[in-house]
Order: structure tokens, then sequence, then C-alpha cells
């Protein structure tokens, strides 16, 4: 009996300390269309993933404010967060011909101007409590349009 319960005390510990590195994130969305569709947000923790489009975390948000706000605990590190705003409901981002988005985005440090380029330009580090990701949603403007 002791060794059972010296085991799964053992057991509780190590799953303690895996969980206590993760930090406190908050996503901010900006620019969100109430009612304009679901929010389609994905987290990624490295560049060879958001290359191949696999987030380390990914969720649906509703629209129900043009501010949205979601709470993440993420192990310190630095992240991408990609965002847009799925408005004729498909499930995914619409694009024209030439990959511009027909839909609003967002990524983290991009202005919508032109391509996001990769994911060392659009990172944002990870590293204590209430750490705050902004990001702000709208159409791409591609380069030369004002």
């Amino acid at each position: 009996m002791f060794k059972k319960e010296l085991l799964l005390c053992a057991l509780f510990c190590i799953a303690g300390s895996i969980f206590a590195d993760n930090i406190h994130a908050i996503i901010e969305i900006n620019g969100v269309t109430i009612n304009g569709g679901s929010v389609y947000v994905a987290v990624y923790s490295n560049e060879n993933d958001y290359k191949n489009e696999n987030p380390y975390t990914s969720f649906i948000l509703e629209p129900v404010q043009t501010t949205l706000i979601y709470n993440l605990e993420l192990p310190e590190g630095e992240y991408v967060v990609s965002v847009f705003q799925d408005r004729n409901n498909n499930g995914k981002l619409d694009t024209t011909i030439f990959g511009i988005p027909t839909e609003h985005v967002g990524i983290t440090n991009y202005n919508r101007r032109g391509a996001p380029l990769g994911f060392n330009r659009l990172k944002v580090h990870i590293h204590n409590d209430s750490t705050r990701l902004v990001v702000n949603m709208g159409r791409v403007r591609p380069l030369g349009v004002i």
C-alpha cells in the first residue's frame, strides 16, 4: 500500500513540474466583424511547423465582439499567432488566384502589406506571465497599394 501511495505522489510531483513551466499568455484579436464568420486561430512554435502549417495548437472563436480575448498556457519560447475570419463558413482561408487572402487575416508582427515573410520576422517571445499577443485583423493590401 505504501509503495502505491509513494508512486502516486511521485507522479503528481512530476506532472506538476511539467505544467508549472507554462506561462499565461493572452491573445488579443482586434478588427473582428461581429457575426461575420468563425475566427480561426493557429499558434506556431517554430519555423518548420509554420512553413508546413502544422500548429502547436489551434482553436476556433465565435465573433461576438470586435475584440476577442483568449487565455492560453504556453511553454516559454517563440511563437507566431495566425488568424483569419471565415466569412463564408467554408472552413478555409479563401484567396485570389495570386494567393492574396480575400478574407480578413492577422498575424503577430504583420501590418498586412505584401507577403508576411517568415517565422523569424513574425515571432513574439513568451517569457513571463501575462504576456499579451496582439493580432490586428483586416484585408491584406498588396505592396504598392495604399
